[in-house]
């Protein structure tokens, strides 16, 4: 019982944490977007998003991101190293 506590509390915690993270450096961003792209940061986890305005609004706040989308859309110029 006590191991399912603690394992219970961690995830709140950083729960907590990534909520925190969003609001101090995420959320800025995305009112107030910069004209150019923050370095991706690698600490975070990053997110899946099938829609391009969201992907692009996270890009430029520098949260790691995956588009989700059908191979339909990709060009055949594109370099895919490992489709997934």
């Amino acid at each position: 019982d006590l191991i399912m506590f603690i394992a219970q509390l961690q995830c709140k915690i950083l729960d907590i944490y990534a909520l925190l993270e969003y609001i101090e450096y995420v959320y800025p961003l995305l009112l107030n977007p910069l004209s150019h792209p923050l370095q991706a940061n690698s600490t975070w986890m990053g997110c899946f998003v099938r829609a391009t305005k969201v992907c692009e609004a996270l890009y430029f706040a520098g949260v790691p991101i995956w588009l989700v989308h059908s191979k339909e859309y990709i060009p055949p110029t594109m370099n895919i190293v490992c489709s997934v």
